[in-house]
């Protein structure tokens, strides 16, 4: 008599669930943007004065010729250059992670411009629902209620777990790469720390920006994993720590990319990598564990209510 209204409304919930999900999106997303473009700001103006320095060396300025005269010019403009490579580096990461963040509001956005109506949709449902109990069955009005409610609630539940358990995989699947390709670069640093020569030093190069990459895509996951789990936390039974989630990326373009190849600091972000991965690992297993005790609660509500429903 109830079910299919009652699905209806599961499944309006669920989508009202989601829309509360997205609008936080949104809202994080407008915030991690808004501090990414002042520090690409900032970095921009770093890369410019870095520019003009090695401009001045090696046009006809008072400091080239100075440094021409004491003979230390060529050992001067080195300096220089390697500060604008570093410079431009940051500066590119930056602007990569700001592209990022930007094709991900549009993606919102266009989400949430789909679902504008739901709570309406949601409210019809509610009331056509509540029409049909009190013409059939007025008894069963606040027991249905509580177990549609208990209903939607857990398959909103179960949507998010499952959604977070998705985003760790992909954080899974690019922490690995990352940590693939700092041990490679660690590697060829440390041939090349031997005296590898020419050779070695390009390969290290080579592998510390693939590395540089593979970071940059793990802490993109990151961020969509602390946003996925921020929405299973305020539901869940257990509690997840999602604090310095993205300390490991930060870290490594503050630090490998400043000092460009000390070898010490790769092996540093290694080791950060693979702590974040053994975090991630541990929240997934109890993600795992929450998604069946979520199921089965599920299992049991659906039962109760169809068997409410049956022998009315």
């Amino acid at each position: 008599m109830f079910q299919e209204i009652n699905e209806r409304l599961a499944a309006k919930k669920v989508e009202l669930r989601q829309k509360l999900h997205r609008e936080h999106n949104s809202k994080k997303l407008r915030e991690q943007h808004e501090q990414e473009v002042i520090k690409l700001q900032t970095l921009h103006k770093k890369l410019q004065s870095e520019q003009q320095d090695v401009d001045k060396l090696m046009g006809m300025s008072f400091g080239a010729f100075f440094y021409s005269l004491i003979g230390k010019k060529d050992e001067k403009l080195s300096k220089e250059k390697e500060e604008l490579l570093q410079a431009k580096i940051k500066y590119e990461a930056v602007l990569a992670t700001v592209k990022d963040l930007e094709e991900e509001m549009a993606t919102t956005k266009e989400q949430l411009s789909r679902m504008s109506d739901v709570e309406s949709e949601y409210a019809d449902l509610l009331l056509q629902k509540e029409r049909l109990i009190q013409a059939k069955r007025p008894d069963l009005v606040r027991v249905l209620r509580e177990y549609s409610e208990q209903q939607s609630q857990l398959e909103a539940s179960q949507k998010e777990l499952d959604e977070a358990l998705e985003a760790g995989r992909a954080t899974i699947q690019h922490l690995d790469k990352a940590i693939d390709k700092l041990k490679s670069a660690s590697s060829w640093g440390a041939w090349d720390m031997l005296g590898g020569g020419a050779v070695s030093t390009y390969i290290k190069h080579s592998r510390i920006n693939e590395a540089r990459d593979a970071v940059h895509e793990a802490q993109k996951s990151l961020r969509r994993f602390e946003r996925e789990l921020y929405d299973v936390q305020r539901e869940s039974r257990i509690q997840i720590d999602i604090g310095e989630m993205l300390t490991f990326a930060d870290f490594f373009f503050d630090n490998i990319i400043t000092d460009w190849i000390v070898q010490d600091r790769i092996s540093t972000s290694l080791q950060q990598a693979k702590d974040k991965m053994e975090k991630v690992i541990k929240l997934q297993d109890e993600l795992l564990v929450e998604r069946k005790v979520v199921e089965t609660e599920l299992g049991d509500i659906r039962h109760k209510s169809l068997d409410l429903i049956e022998y009315a």
